[in-house]
């Protein structure tokens, strides 16, 4: 892609220098003289970076910033400054510019900050195609995957959502059982508004079919009202049976009956009720071998299991990992009044080479953890955010394969490190490290550091 660079500046002297030193790394760049010039060009040109001055007549820079960013929020803006200017700079950085450099810069130091501008913009245009398939083609009636696996699930989901074929839905804890069984009864023929669930290894034992059928008034100690049971508040539309596989033995006889005769008798009665509802069924237990350790019934298995929907984990589809991140990420920015709004890449990288054995319910829980601990106004969800079970892990599996380290290696994290440390303040970097900062920008562009 080819970037623009729109430089606005009164005094042309340095407007033409400007130029010379950028189109000379062959960037793209258009001038202007004043605000109104630039506010003209912007409101008819796409402009991805604008360098300005921060005192010009007319309208300052500050003033052409808040107009610009107006018209695009996404353009990055630079400013010139003097050194009597540095307080007004750092102000137009809390506003949202992205960095300044002083009138006394160098190439070196004009090329490394346009570069990275050009690195933040690039990634907040992923996140943003992001942002897109989080309501695109990978979202299917509010479930997300982009995955092979998951786009073929959502194929099947479609074809027999609207039969009334009992299902059996299969995977690891935390995969997201129950948000499928939900997106199968929203597009079935069923009453929208009575999805049921119950989860069987939730209930004690004693009361699982008083649960499940309901009981009559005086039927046992404590009953002391008549009570209808989740089969009958089901009549119509979905009974979504969670845990299954922690059903009792026992009462996997009485389900067995019900499915064949489509009536249930609530404890204390011997009058039967009609029912019509469509089962979900979700397990993490395989249940073959339950059946030969006879603990499952295998009649039941073949009535529940006319389909079955193996979700896959998480680790076999991370291609997932970024769009689920970024949806936690705005739905927990909102929650906690964070102004979030991008996922910085280094944080992806952690995400995706995380094996995330609690599946997609652990992802959601740390996004939630990192975004609570994150600072109020930053707008990218940083590596450092995330907790130390994930990037520590992940980084002792990188280790694994990289024992021994160059000593250029070394160095770059050492610099690195004291970056984060200040923020990535190169003044105070360079005198901790004892070398000029000239030296530590050619060590920054050397190393391809993001900061």
């Amino acid at each position: 892609m080819s970037y623009s660079i729109l430089l606005v500046d009164d005094e042309k002297s340095i407007r033409e220098t400007l130029k010379i030193i950028l189109e000379g790394s062959e960037y793209n760049t258009v001038t202007a003289k004043d605000g109104y010039e630039a506010l003209d060009y912007l409101n008819n040109n796409v402009v991805d970076i604008l360098i300005t001055d921060l005192r010009m007549p007319k309208m300052n820079g500050i003033q052409l910033m808040e107009k610009a960013l107006e018209i695009d929020p996404y353009i990055e803006v630079i400013f010139i400054s003097a050194y009597a200017d540095i307080k007004s700079a750092v102000k137009a950085l809390k506003m949202g510019a992205f960095d300044y450099i002083e009138k006394s810069f160098t190439n070196e130091e004009l090329i490394f900050v346009v570069e990275k501008a050009f690195e933040r913009k690039k990634l907040i245009e992923e996140n943003i195609t992001l942002k897109r398939s989080l309501d695109g083609d990978y979202k299917f009636a509010g479930v997300i995957g982009k995955s092979e696996r998951m786009q073929d699930l959502f194929h099947l989901v479609d074809r027999i959502a609207k039969s009334r074929a009992n299902i059996l839905l299969t995977g690891e804890s935390g995969v997201g059982k129950d948000v499928f069984a939900q997106l199968i009864h929203r597009k079935s023929l069923q009453d929208p508004e009575k999805f049921i669930p119950i989860n069987c290894g939730a209930i004690p034992e004693n009361l699982i079919e008083s649960e499940l059928f309901g009981h009559e008034k005086g039927s046992f100690t404590g009953a002391i009202n008549t009570k209808r049971g989740r089969f009958e508040l089901a009549h119509g539309g979905t009974l979504f049976l969670d845990e299954l596989g922690e059903l009792p033995f026992h009462m996997q006889v009485k389900l067995l009956r019900v499915l064949e005769e489509k009536q249930i008798y609530r404890i204390g009665s011997e009058n039967p009720i009609n029912i019509g509802v469509r089962i979900i069924a979700a397990t993490n237990k395989d249940l073959m071998d339950e059946i030969e350790a006879g603990r499952f019934r295998e009649d039941l298995f073949y009535r529940l299991n006319v389909v079955n929907i193996d979700i896959p984990p998480l680790r076999e589809r991370k291609e997932d990992i970024p769009l689920l991140a970024e949806k936690f990420l705005l739905e927990f920015s909102k929650e906690y009044n964070k102004n979030l709004k991008f996922l910085d890449i280094e944080a992806i990288n952690y995400l995706v080479e995380f094996d995330w054995k609690g599946n997609v319910r652990e992802l959601r829980n740390i996004m939630e953890r990192a975004v609570l601990f994150a600072d109020l106004e930053e707008e990218f969800l940083l590596k450092d955010y995330l907790p130390e079970e994930v990037t520590g892990i992940v980084e002792e599996e990188s280790n694994k394969h990289n024992i021994e380290m160059s000593l250029q290696e070394y160095e770059k994290i050492i610099i690195m490190n004291t970056l984060k440390r200040h923020k990535g303040n190169k003044s105070k970097t360079s005198k901790i490290l004892g070398i000029k900062r000239q030296t530590l920008y050619n060590k920054i562009k050397q190393y391809n550091i993001n900061m």
